[in-house]
């Protein structure tokens, strides 16, 4: 995450700033989808490329798909947000991959790239590391032109016992979360339930590849500050065990470049972990 000096002003000088109500809501009617993708996933203003912590998430996917257990018919993402970097090393494992979220303007954001829509946001640097991981075995134009023809969206609510309803589909090879429950729970009792309606979603052997961020409170989007829940590695380790799923590997970074003005995150963890 980068940030110009102008928005660190522009944050620090605001006196609008408004703490938005937590639940779905808030991500269909206030949140500001490319705002978010500008503020968190710009390039870095001095090197103009993928930032540390993006690198963390990509190679960590990259090693889990590479490695070939992780693969299968169909991959689904619940709560993509407005991205599609998650499924940049997965699209060359499986042959259908669903990108799923609750707020319709994520999806319509995502949607704009699907369709290779000159104002939609530009992944290419994303791409091309995800290919530099690869050893360049494709482009990143080749890259994204796969990922396109593999894509399908839908809306989800993690808060249901079918986060997909009313649409039933066949369960999952592979599920990927990331930055989702933390956003969606209120308390570590929800993040677990949450957890468990996802996990409900996936078939027994395959393979849930999750990130998200420790000890957060909030981040800003434009003059919006979104709550989320602070959760540290105790608590995703047990709610992983109580949703039927063993962890294969759970890695940490703390190199973490986030500027407090925008979010309060320290650290970002990636695990793999299997549904007994």
């Amino acid at each position: 995450m980068h940030f110009s000096l102008l928005q660190k002003y522009q944050i620090k000088m605001s006196e609008s700033l408004e703490i938005v109500s937590r639940g779905g809501s808030s991500y269909e009617n206030l949140f500001d989808s490319r705002k978010y993708l500008d503020t968190f996933y710009g390039l870095d203003p001095e090197t103009q490329q993928v930032d540390k912590e993006s690198k963390f998430v990509l190679s960590f996917l990259h090693r889990s798909f590479i490695s070939g257990r992780i693969q299968g018919e169909n991959l689904l993402e619940i709560g993509a947000g407005p991205s599609i970097w998650h499924v940049l090393s997965a699209c060359e494992n499986f042959q259908k991959i669903y990108l799923t979220d609750y707020s319709k303007n994520n999806l319509k954001e995502i949607k704009a790239w699907l369709d290779a829509e000159n104002t939609a946001f530009d992944w290419t640097s994303y791409l091309e590391y995800a290919c530099e991981l690869d050893e360049n075995k494709s482009t990143a134009h080749e890259k994204a032109e796969k990922i396109r023809k593999m894509v399908s969206l839908l809306r989800c609510d993690v808060t249901q016992a079918n986060p997909l309803c009313p649409v039933e589909l066949p369960q999952m090879d592979t599920l990927i979360i990331a930055s989702c429950l933390i956003c969606a729970a209120t308390n570590k009792d929800d993040f677990t339930a949450y957890l468990k309606n996802i996990v409900s979603l996936l078939k027994p052997g395959g393979y849930l590849v999750m990130s998200e961020y420790l000890t957060a409170s909030q981040y800003v989007v434009g003059d919006k500050i979104f709550p989320v829940l602070s959760v540290d590695e105790a608590t995703v380790k047990r709610a992983m065990a109580d949703s039927g799923c063993e962890i294969e590997e759970f890695s940490v970074f703390t190199d973490f470049n986030s500027q407090e003005d925008f979010f309060d995150s320290e650290d970002i963890f990636c695990l793999r972990a299997r549904k007994l």
